[in-house]
């Protein structure tokens, strides 16, 4: 199991998730942060091999902005 760090957007507390495999990504998660449980959005993608997760808010735009 591979995991990356993501840093919750309205706690700003870094916290591990797991990843998905690579033939899932790029993909775009609804989590609810491990530390203050709000929901929250998570970003996989592929940065020169290894996934990487961005965390953003339910009304922010993502990195499809």
């Amino acid at each position: 199991m591979h995991t990356t760090p993501v840093t919750c957007p309205s706690c700003f507390q870094e916290f591990e998730v797991s990843t998905p495999s690579y033939n899932e990504i790029p993909c775009d998660v609804d989590y609810d942060c491990e530390i203050c449980c709000r929901p929250l959005r998570i970003f996989f993608s592929d940065d020169e091999g290894e996934i990487t997760g961005t965390a953003y808010g339910l009304g922010d735009s993502g990195p499809y902005a």
